[in-house]
């Protein structure tokens, strides 16, 4: 895109060349002037495709050249700066047809989307004869409908500054059956990611039929990477505000060309989610790094099962499957073969029963297919719930277990875990009770909820460390279990009452 900057401040206009370099290579700043008399000549001269304009200026104002242009029919995009935010401005600057009207001191963010707005504009006018847009080229990538050739990148180049013959790069957020629920804060957090960055631009789709959003980032920083921008900043601010499963799956590619691929290896690579820690971004190197080791557990164990299923004795039982779970992940496995452990534990317990077994078959298939579909241990969980009920097992009532001895050892995993982003549902599986009971029993007992406990610790710690250190927010953040000192400051606020740079002043 061609570009004039009528700006009277040197610095302004230097710093925006810098800017508009960064956020799109192929920005050419083609005149520069210091007032609207001399911009105007410029303008004339180059007909650029936009012009960045201030109000205020000597000799000409921007207003004043913005009337004359349009009464020389010259033909281009305009957006506006200012210092001054009364009405009259903004509304004689939009009835002249601007883009946009925008303040100083100017954001980033807002300069960016004002930017793709006169592109998008741009193309609208100028190439309606291609009949494509930066939607259709995406979706024709993912889909592997899209057949490239030279006209085509060249049209493409010189649209959007790019072609699918570039690298690019995938990032896929798996949200499961949370999908309908959080999809569009999960949408509006990678969105925010986006507009504040100028190191690469982004195209968000949705998914639905597959649960998961994509974020494909092209035209960034020649050689430049930002997987590990994402394994420190992103994935951790979207697991700690998402509930799970959130499984996150990053690939590099040759070309944007390869999405369709590359997004089928990924949606495959979901499942080895049950072999790495949470809040993990999952990647082919890391998968290829792995020293993989077949399963072994001790042959007694089903024969131990067994017996305790025959007795009647759950706790046994129980403590079976928690053996199981810790042979399960204890050394790296291949995901399937996890699964394939597990369903065939099952069998052998299902297959005491005869009658339940011959009653309960099609439920038991539709189970184990469902163990062999998992990407996620909240999906084994669950499933695993199902199971226990086809083998009458119930949960246990209070009288069986104390509710004060389950929510004493709930409140040792929090003590222990709370800057790990420790949930609910972890809690309830390493106790073996539902979410449901354990949620109930610890709010009767301590008048506080699970969450509103995990809060409470991460907030004494972050008084903790206000106090008797001289660490940084983001540094006091990620000790604290949070991700994004924003996010921080704003949960401090809401349990203290002030803000935590308020709070480490008042204790000085």
């Amino acid at each position: 895109m061609r570009i004039v900057i009528v700006e009277d401040e040197v610095h302004i206009r230097t710093g925006m060349v810098r800017l508009l370099h960064q956020i799109n290579p192929k920005h050419e700043v083609v005149g520069r002037a210091d007032n609207g008399q001399i911009g105007f000549e410029i303008i004339c001269r180059e007909r650029p495709d936009l012009i960045i304009v201030d109000i205020r200026m000597p000799d000409m104002d921007g207003l004043t050249m913005i009337r004359k242009l349009k009464e020389e029919k010259v033909a281009c995009q305009i957006l506006v700066l200012s210092a001054y935010s009364e009405f009259e401005y903004a509304r004689e600057a939009i009835e002249l047809g601007i883009v946009s009207y925008l303040l100083k001191p100017l954001k980033i963010a807002e300069f960016k989307k004002a930017l793709e707005q006169v592109e998008e504009k741009i193309q609208q006018e100028k190439h309606k004869e291609y009949g494509f847009s930066l939607d259709n080229i995406f979706l024709g990538c993912i889909n592997g409908q899209l057949e490239s050739n030279e006209f085509f990148n060249t049209q493409t180049y010189e649209k959007y500054g790019f072609t699918v013959e570039q690298p690019a790069e995938l990032f896929l957020v798996w949200l499961g059956d949370g999908y309908e629920e959080q999809s569009a804060h999960a949408k509006e957090l990678l969105e925010h990611v986006a507009a504040h960055t100028v190191k690469f631009s982004a195209n968000i789709r949705e998914a639905k039929g597959w649960h998961m959003l994509l974020m494909i980032l092209y035209r960034q920083q020649a050689g430049e990477s930002q997987r590990a921008f994402f394994e420190k900043s992103v994935v951790p601010m979207l697991c700690s505000n998402l509930e799970k499963p959130v499984i996150c799956v990053w690939r590099s590619m040759r070309r944007l060309l390869d999405a369709s691929k590359a997004l089928r290896e990924m949606q495959k690579e979901l499942e080895w989610n049950l072999c790495f820690p949470d809040r993990f971004l999952i990647h082919r190197g890391e998968i290829q790094r792995q020293q993989i080791v077949p399963i072994k557990y001790p042959l007694d164990l089903e024969d131990r099962a067994k017996h305790a299923l025959r007795e009647n004795n759950w706790k046994e039982v129980i403590a079976c499957y928690e053996r199981l779970y810790g042979y399960l992940v204890q050394e790296p496995h291949l995901p399937s073969q996890i699964k394939e452990n597990l369903i065939r534990f099952n069998w052998s317990l299902i297959s005491t029963q005869k009658e339940k077994k011959e009653e309960s078959e099609l439920r038991i298939q539709n189970i184990f297919q469902k163990i062999a579909a998992a990407y996620s241990w909240v999906q084994i969980d669950t499933t695993m719930r199902e199971f226990m009920l086809i083998l009458d097992y119930s949960e246990p009532e209070p009288e069986e277990q104390s509710a004060s001895d389950l929510v004493q050892k709930a409140k040792t995993l929090i003590r222990r875990y709370y800057n790990q982003g420790i949930t609910l549902e972890e809690t309830a599986r390493k106790l073996f009770v539902s979410e449901e009971y354990l949620s109930a029993q610890f709010k009767k007992e301590t008048g506080s909820t699970f969450t509103e406990t995990v809060r409470r610790y991460r907030i004494e710690k972050v008084k903790e460390l206000l106090v008797e250190t001289t660490l940084k927010m983001n540094q006091i953040a990620e000790l604290a279990g949070y991700s994004d000192p924003k996010y921080m400051s704003k949960v401090f606020k809401e349990e203290v009452g002030m803000l935590p740079t308020e709070y480490r002043k008042g204790r000085d």
